[in-house]
């Protein structure tokens, strides 16, 4: 499976918690122009002084609101993060930020994880659009898991693809985007969710419902 790494700051691994959604982007950014990299194989990988981490990011339908059978406004997603330390040497000092494109928002509360701390995205008060964990130290040949509930939002009629992808910053200032395990390649978990058209109401009085799917 493909990877992508990219080398960054250490001032970027200690960002404070409250910095707003427009200051962390704009440092996310600014770790895209540093030295960035794909390597198709582990082996090719060894010895680089990064720690090998892998991060795979999936998602279901958790709440069908409407019973449609697709995914339309007022259901809830589950996204599920694996983050696997495939090295023999534990990977200390690893997080997890992941930002929610405007078709969903988080439901607070929701985020579970099997190690670390949730340092925003169960507080009252914590942005809908972000995800922050610190997982802390991954021992090695080990992993650590965050799954969470968001609610489909804003669509526009007809077909949306709500596409996401995971950061995961690893010691040595590895930084890593998740994939998706259900394709082939490196790719963001992508899925298909459908707005509704407007209603039209005709000068005959015929009222016309429009449908979210197809």
């Amino acid at each position: 499976m493909k990877k992508i790494i990219t080398t960054v700051s250490a001032i970027t691994l200690t960002a404070p918690s409250g910095a707003d959604k427009a200051t962390q982007t704009a440092s996310y950014d600014n770790y895209l122009e540093d030295l960035e990299f794909v390597y198709a194989n582990e082996e090719s990988f060894k010895g680089s002084g990064f720690i090998d981490l892998s991060v795979e990011k999936t998602v279901l339908l958790a709440h069908d609101a409407d019973n449609s059978g697709d995914i339309t406004v007022g259901d809830e997603l589950k996204y599920t993060v694996q983050v696997h330390n495939l090295d023999n040497v534990a990977a200390s000092g690893v997080s997890l930020l992941d930002f929610l494109e405007s078709k969903i928002e988080l439901n607070l509360g929701t985020v579970a994880i099997s190690q670390g701390a949730v340092i925003s995205g169960n507080d009252f008060g914590d942005d809908t659009d972000v995800v922050y964990v610190d997982f802390g130290t991954i021992a090695a040949n080990w992993f650590a898991l965050v799954n969470f509930d968001v609610t489909v939002t804003n669509l526009q009629p007809g077909l949306n693809i709500i596409s996401n992808s995971a950061e995961v910053f690893g010691p040595s200032g590895s930084f890593f985007i998740s994939d998706d395990p259900s394709t082939p390649g490196f790719d963001p978990t992508m899925v298909d969710a459908y707005g509704a058209y407007p209603d039209l109401i005709f000068d005959n009085g015929f009222d016309f419902r429009g449908s979210g799917g197809f």
